[in-house]
């Protein structure tokens, strides 16, 4: 890549041949109690193996998470992102926003998620849990109450007014060991499964959606109880001839209403996400780009491409690439000149997932280095330099989609420092000026100015400033500060 050689560091130039990559589709996330590991963090496993390393047996019941997690890896399940909640009830589950491990799930990427012990009777903390998948353009596989399907449930179900479109319930319970659990773990599984083998856009249902690692279910369907669960939005679970226990229905809660089609069926829902999703993350880049014509057909062809691959992989609609999507972009199209002189790039993307030209359509917004909005990508810092000797500040949520969170600190005091703590992501000291003693897990590091301390994730550490001060930059590769004092 070219560099810039003015004076001062060298700036890479922006290369004008770029792609959209295809985001991870299945990125599955528990959350639930257990009797071990670290509480409101994520973390991932590969294996039921790993699961229980780290947070212990499969519980009953009422915690249901271990039995989750077995039948999500079962299943076809690989890699899982955990996240202890400090007790088993609904409230601490899901807790309210602005409170303690409710953001434990920012920024992990998750497209999928499970709360073993949560039902639609929660109707408060589902109804939050969803907000948050909106936020994560996930969706929420959820489980209703043990037994036999009530009327009392499909009354739940409609108090439940947003974000219907991201729920997906599936009945009955499953039977393990001779004990009733929770089936969305091993629903979890066959989705896994269906994105590996097939793709997002294919529907985790029929008789191909056997369900592994059960005895049967735990209060069978018949033929006319599951068109009634299907007719209020809710997936059976049913015996298949030959088979065994397979899931019978890909649909979401919102398909009890009229609606597009991503407001009625859960791969339609997922790969409108995963389209949405791609091209947001791989167009970063334009942020640093002039909001003109030159970049709208650049980000047209980029966005032109990737959809093509979809259409060739058989995930769009069509005999012909215009019948299977749409790109547009640019004055007069999708943008005003109120747009472009605020730096705002409007995208509009069609795809047909069901049917050859109809739509859902997907509006994206991807803000440029106009004039107006080059000032949001500067942080104003006020560190105190003039003021005195001593100082710090810390910065999270970075303009620009930085992903990192800084923390800048300067001090003449020897022999102080943090107490002992840990993060979920690496975090590297760069030292400016002066010394300080790190302790990184059982190793003690010397570190003075002109060096760089890298410490990893998940390891215990702390520092003490020398004799002469310390100044120093600390990056988190994080959007947000996660922290765990161990004292």
């Amino acid at each position: 890549m070219p560099e810039d050689d003015r004076p001062g560091n060298p700036i890479p130039q922006l290369s004008r041949s770029r792609h959209i990559r295809a985001a991870a589709t299945s990125v599955t996330a528990f959350v639930g109690a257990c009797t071990q590991g670290p509480v409101g963090r994520p973390v991932r496993v590969a294996t039921a193996a790993d699961y229980h390393d780290t947070f212990g047996p499969s519980l009953d019941a009422a915690r249901p998470l271990g039995h989750a997690v077995d039948l999500f890896f079962a299943n076809g399940g690989d890699n899982a992102i955990i996240v202890r909640a400090p007790g088993a009830s609904a409230e601490e589950l899901v807790p309210p926003d602005g409170t303690e491990h409710a953001e434990a799930l920012d920024g992990s990427g998750v497209t999928v998620l499970v709360i073993p012990g949560l039902t639609t009777g929660h109707t408060a903390q589902v109804r939050r849990a969803l907000r948050r998948c909106a936020s994560y353009s996930a969706v929420l596989l959820l489980d209703p109450p043990a037994g036999d399907w009530r009327a009392s449930t499909e009354q739940d179900l409609t108090s439940i007014p947003e974000h219907r479109d991201r729920a997906a319930v599936y009945h009955p319970w499953v039977l393990v060991g001779g004990r009733a659990v929770p089936p969305t773990g091993a629903v979890a599984g066959v989705i896994a499964r269906t994105d590996a083998a097939r793709g997002v856009w294919k529907t985790p249902a029929g008789s191909d959606a056997v369900l592994h690692g059960i005895e049967g279910l735990a209060t069978p369907a018949d033929h006319q109880l599951a068109e009634s669960l299907t007719l209020a939005g809710v997936n059976p679970l049913r015996e298949s001839p030959g088979r065994g226990p397979v899931v019978w229905g890909a649909r979401v809660l919102s398909a009890a209403q009229a609606g597009g089609a991503a407001q009625r069926y859960l791969p339609v829902r997922r790969l409108a996400d995963h389209v949405r999703r791609s091209i947001s993350t791989d167009l970063g880049w334009v942020v640093f780009e002039q909001d003109e014509p030159d970049l709208w057909q650049r980000v047209r062809v980029m966005t032109e491409e990737f959809l093509m691959a979809l259409f060739e992989q058989g995930a769009l609609v069509g005999s012909r690439p215009r019948d299977a999507f749409f790109v547009q972009v640019g004055l007069g199209q999708t943008m005003t000149a109120e747009d472009v002189a605020a730096g705002l790039l409007r995208l509009e993307v069609g795809i047909s997932p069901l049917r050859p030209a109809e739509f859902e359509v997907l509006r994206i917004v991807v803000p440029t280095a106009s004039a107006r909005d080059a000032a949001s990508l500067l942080i104003e810092r006020a560190d105190g330099r003039e003021d005195g000797e001593q100082w710090a500040e810390s910065h999270e949520r970075l303009p620009g989609g930085a992903g990192i969170s800084l923390i800048l600190e300067s001090t003449t005091r020897p022999g102080v420092g943090p107490r002992l703590h840990q993060h979920p992501y690496p975090e590297t000291f760069v030292i400016r000026r002066g010394s300080a003693v790190f302790t990184v897990g059982a190793a003690t590091v010397p570190g003075r100015a002109g060096q760089i301390l890298v410490v990893p994730a998940e390891t215990a550490h702390t520092f003490v400033t020398g004799p002469d001060g310390y100044e120093g930059l600390h990056l988190h590769e994080s959007d947000t500060f996660e922290t765990e004092w161990l004292e």
